[in-house]
């Protein structure tokens, strides 16, 4: 069961405070828009968006933190702030505009940098909801490093030619750079540390198995929802040339888009955290990526056939898109029904495993590497036996194993790969296949045998874990 903790007062409070600072964002752009100035910038529907995802994201926060996951509940307390002071900014850069106030240029570079942090809050919120270590990851330092480099350089090298005068976020050419190929770099440097986190928790999720598949799935699928977003945002610049999609109804979206993202990563967080992934959630999570990114597709290859100047017709133009539909949709659908089967996939290993040929991987310890997880060498599935532990009949020899060796046991028993391991420890990979050399020396489980030594630990822990305390 989740531990339940008592959060900190400021913490229980946020939601209120959240709610209250958000009322207030809405509020005064919608009497700047009522008063003709902002254009997309003051429109209700994104202030609306940005103020519902702060308010559920702090409530994310709480949950998180009573459920003992309190840098995930941080994380998502840094995430509903980032929200508001997103909305904040807006109202700064609408009010100076209209004003004519000469901050008004650097209120609107602000403004217009504020989306980056959002995303990297979210994977990185997702991404701590499975994570029991103490420490912080090296790749969540590596987002945080990249993102908040390319928030800075984006506020300081890009400025609109006339703020709010019909150019919209999406609108390139109406943003002068300076020190262009410096920008692009960070830029490409940003997108590539979007995936970072997506290929190592998928990594490690698809090399588990049961319960510790499924959170980590979840997980990776939150993480996902980041480069979808920035994919959508390069798809309505696609969308308004050649597509002549109206920049301002694009700008909106993105920031309903935005929203929608910190939205479903809090909700996995919290999922995640209460290991309440069922195989109805797990496929739900899963299928609503999944098919947002063929939607994503489907709807990029559609502006680019059917622009202004493609030499095809309405009627191909439409067949083409429909082929495409039911192509990548019914893949698309497919595909992820199966990949959330997969996660959600009862364990199948017998009381008794069958002997395997020994295998060894690097450093010659047996079934230690790769994605094999409580199983045998070849990945059949967790330890989860039925019938009694390998030396049942006395004490579990577990007393002589270190408060981190046992942490390693646990995570191995629930199903977890080494990447598994090594991503909710925060450790290395080389460190995890350390400690179960260790461990397997100390249990006194040579190799060979009816079974794997993993299954044999694996049945230790959970023989020590039912004795009576």
């Amino acid at each position: 069961m989740t531990a339940v903790v008592r959060p900190a007062p400021a913490l229980r409070s946020l939601p209120v405070l959240t709610a209250a600072t958000a009322a207030l964002g809405v509020a005064a752009l919608a009497a700047l828009g009522a008063a003709g100035h902002g254009g997309f910038a003051s429109d209700l529907v994104g202030a609306v968006a940005l103020a519902t995802a702060a308010v559920v994201t702090a409530l994310a926060a709480l949950r998180l933190s009573r459920s003992g996951h309190r840098a995930a509940g941080r994380l998502a307390a840094g995430l509903a702030a980032s929200l508001l002071a997103y909305l904040a900014l807006a109202v700064g850069a609408v009010a100076s505009v209209a004003a004519g106030h000469p901050s008004a240029g650097p209120a609107v570079a602000a403004w217009n940098s504020a989306w980056i942090p959002p995303l990297a809050l979210l994977q990185l919120t997702a991404s701590a909801a499975v994570r029991t270590g103490v420490a912080v990851p090296r790749t969540h330092r590596l987002v945080g490093l990249t993102l908040g480099a390319a928030t800075l350089v984006n506020a300081l090298l890009t400025t609109a030619t006339e703020p709010f005068a019909g150019v919209p976020t999406i609108a390139a050419e109406s943003w002068r750079t300076a020190l262009a190929p410096a920008g692009a770099a960070v830029t490409l440097l940003a997108a590539a540390a979007l995936f970072l986190l997506p290929v190592t928790l998928w990594r490690a999720a698809l090399g588990s198995h049961h319960a510790v598949r499924a959170r980590l799935g979840v997980a990776a699928a939150a993480t996902t929802a980041a480069p979808l977003t920035v994919a959508f945002c390069l798809l309505l610049a696609v969308a308004r040339t050649p597509g002549d999609v109206e920049p301002s109804l694009g700008s909106v979206a993105f920031l309903v888009a935005l929203s929608g993202a910190a939205i479903f990563a809090a909700a996995c967080a919290v999922t995640a955290a209460r290991g309440a992934t069922g195989p109805r959630r797990v496929g739900t999570v899963v299928r609503g990526v999944g098919l947002a990114a063929a939607a994503l597709l489907v709807v990029g290859v559609g502006t680019l056939v059917a622009a202004p100047g493609s030499s095809l017709g309405p009627t191909s133009v439409a067949l083409v898109v429909s082929a495409l539909t039911v192509a990548v949709g019914g893949g698309a659908w497919a595909g992820t029904g199966r990949l959330a089967a997969l996660l959600t996939a009862a364990p199948t290993t017998p009381a008794t495993a069958p002997a395997t040929a020994p295998v060894t991987p690097r450093g010659g310890a047996e079934g230690t590497t790769g994605g094999g997880a409580a199983g045998t060498t070849n990945d059949i599935g967790p330890a989860a036996p039925a019938g009694p532990a390998v030396d049942a009949a006395g004490p579990m020899p577990v007393g002589g194993l270190t408060a981190r060796e046992r942490e390693v046991l646990a995570a191995l028993a629930e199903g977890a790969s080494n990447a598994g391991i090594a991503a909710q420890l925060v450790v290395s990979e080389r460190t995890v296949d350390a400690h179960l050399r260790a461990i397997f020396v100390k249990l006194d489980l040579t190799p060979g045998g009816d079974t794997n030594r993993r299954v044999r630990a694996a049945r230790i822990w959970l023989e020590h874990a039912r004795q009576p305390r």
